[in-house]
């Protein structure tokens, strides 16, 4: 397990939201904490996990093996879901300058945070940034590649139709987050496409570094509820959304009554 680093004084601190959730597999959920504490940085990292819901003996061990690096946890009585966890981590955020996302079964590659941290200071007008990704199997083989736009301007316009930043590789300032209405939504699978939705409606810019620095875990169940017929309806509703907020509604009304 990655050791705590000394940090210069008055060094940006970075917080990290994530969840644990009884269904997590307490093997990978540990890689991806190692990828994150192992980030070179030239401020400090804190965790803070939302544990949602019961978890295994085998999970509650976990997280005393974590717990000199756990800043804050917080635990749902019952499982409530992405969405609010979230939010919850976001309203419990102390003094942080970057906040960043980081899923279970991730991982982070060498480099990430302070790439993602040194894109926002080179753009004073972008809140938040991903990083491109590779797909990688369960067992953690490489199978793809998944790339996202680079410049915001791209990146809100292919809001209406995808999603243009990978959400476990958000970098946000916290800044965003001390709106309230900047806050999760609860859409089925969809959190992080209406986030983005949320955002954009408040003129809020993102887009994605161009570096590779990011393994995002696709299983076949990880596919199979992607593909179900509730998420479909809840992304098509964002995806509505996204075009009122980007092109307003007379453009919204004209694509529902066009042939193609």
């Amino acid at each position: 397990m990655p050791m705590h680093r000394k940090t210069a004084e008055g060094a940006p601190r970075c917080a990290v939201l994530t969840t644990l959730h009884g269904s997590d597999d307490p093997a990978l959920w540990r890689l991806a904490m190692d990828s994150v504490l192992s980030q070179e940085t030239d401020g400090r990292i804190d965790l803070y996990v939302c544990v949602d819901g019961p978890i295994s003996d085998e999970q509650t061990a976990l997280l005393k093996d974590y717990e000199a690096h756990l800043h804050k946890v917080l635990r749902n009585t019952d499982c409530l879901g992405l969405a609010a966890s979230l939010n919850r981590l976001v309203d419990a955020l102390d003094d942080a300058e970057f906040v960043f996302r980081m899923d279970g079964d991730d991982i982070s590659l060498p480099g990430r945070f302070q790439a993602q941290i040194d894109a926002l200071r080179a753009r004073e007008d972008i809140h938040l940034v991903g990083c491109q990704a590779w797909d990688i199997s369960e067992e953690g083989a490489r199978i793809g590649t998944r790339d996202y736009p680079l410049d915001p301007q791209t990146a809100r316009r292919l809001l209406v139709r995808q999603n243009p930043v990978l959400h476990p590789t958000y970098c946000m300032r916290r800044e965003v987050l001390t709106d309230p209405a900047h806050r999760y939504p609860n859409a089925y699978l969809t959190e992080d496409l209406a986030f983005l939705v949320i955002l954009a409606e408040q003129g809020v810019l993102f887009a994605s570094i161009p570096e590779r620095l990011f393994e995002w875990r696709v299983g076949q169940n990880f596919m199979r509820r992607r593909a179900s017929v509730r998420r479909g309806l809840t992304e098509f509703v964002w995806f509505t959304r996204a075009a009122r907020a980007i092109h307003g509604p007379v453009s919204v009304a004209v694509s529902r009554s066009s042939p193609c």
